[in-house]
């Protein structure tokens, strides 16, 4: 209590002498957190580039990075407590919606708000076997779909089931190291995992393929664009993304193929005040693509074109603190789907 009223009577005092305004006394510094899910996850660093820029570049807000056990863990934060956290969340949440399977055994959550792009996760089938070259080749064959319970499961055994073979496949859980380890033992014949992105069509093979690598050459089965938009349209993560001829691999992906990409975004809660929303989203927007780069490679795609670019226009609302910068800008929110083209 003493400590308070000194801090009162330093405020008036201050105040008195002209050294700062009434209003620059009482617009005392405001904290959040960032939920920013595992550390080796590539939007953790991003998350504190984030936080990094808004201690820079706000005069109001300050910013710290808490890490979690995953982008779920980073929304059940933000849904838990509104008004501290923001985070990056995943398309593939779209499950959270109610009705859904998975939302059933979580609680539906509908309050997420999009707030700026962050990063891609692009899928693809991946295989030793070259003669497995559609997804309808994997009848008889066993298939890692990633975790039991995970969000981005649900989207991976919808498109095994619209192409008719989900009751014709033998399923294996375990999220995508697992599934590569799997598949480099011989335990699985095929796992849908990801490559490395970077908007719009800069692509590498990545940290699985290459150690998959070590035993033999691999195969990469993509899906039908038409079928992820259908898909899509019945809320599922699936956006899709075309990978040009040889992107990957000159001998191994030698045709164009369509990958499903299962996007990440840095979002708030609803009711997180939109003036530090608003906040926030002039920081990410006014801060380069290279300067987000130099924190991890992907960044590169934070630029004008892909900050305001959706996972999906109908499926997700801005947030109106972010929804009021962009206006006020002459910003435009598009459809990632359309840029990936």
């Amino acid at each position: 209590m003493k400590k308070l009223t000194v801090v009162v009577f330093m405020l008036i005092a201050l105040v008195a002498t002209g050294f700062f305004s009434l209003n620059e006394a009482m617009a005392a510094e405001r904290e959040i957190l960032i939920g920013a899910g595992r550390t080796s996850s590539p939007w953790y660093p991003l998350c504190q580039a984030l936080a990094k820029f808004i201690n820079e570049k706000s005069s109001s807000l300050r910013a710290e990075v808490v890490s979690t056990a995953g982008i779920t863990g980073n929304v059940d934060l933000i849904k838990e407590n509104p008004q501290k956290y923001i985070g990056v969340d995943s398309f593939a949440h779209i499950h959270y919606g109610p009705g859904h399977d998975w939302s059933k055994k979580r609680g539906a959550y509908t309050g997420m708000r999009f707030i700026a792009n962050c990063s891609s996760e692009t899928i693809t089938v991946m295989t030793y076997d070259a003669n497995i070259k559609t997804v309808k080749d994997l009848a008889g064959k066993t298939v890692d779909v990633g975790r039991k319970g995970g969000s981005n499961t649900v989207d991976h055994m919808a498109i095994l089931e619209k192409y008719g073979v989900l009751d014709k496949v033998t399923l294996v859980y375990t999220g995508y190291g697992g599934g590569a380890n799997k598949l480099k033992d011989g335990l699985v014949d095929a796992s849908f995992l990801i490559c490395d992105h970077i908007y719009p069509d800069k692509f590498s093979k990545g940290g699985f393929v290459e150690k998959l690598e070590t035993r033999a050459p691999i195969y990469y089965v993509g899906f039908d664009r038409d079928i992820l938009l259908q898909l899509r349209d019945k809320e599922y993560a699936a956006v899709p993304v075309r990978i040009p001829a040889g992107a990957l691999d000159p001998k191994t992906q030698p045709k164009e193929l369509w990958a499903m990409d299962i996007p990440t975004f840095f979002m708030a809660d609803e009711r997180m005040d939109a003036d530090v929303v608003y906040e926030i989203t002039k920081i990410i927007w006014e801060t380069p693509a290279e300067e987000w780069a130099k924190w991890h490679p992907i960044g590169a795609h934070m630029n004008e074109t892909f900050k305001p670019a959706m996972p999906s226009l109908t499926l997700r609302k801005a947030h109106p603190g972010a929804k009021k910068f962009y206006d006020e800008n002459g910003v435009e929110l598009k459809d990632l789907a359309e840029l990936l083209r």
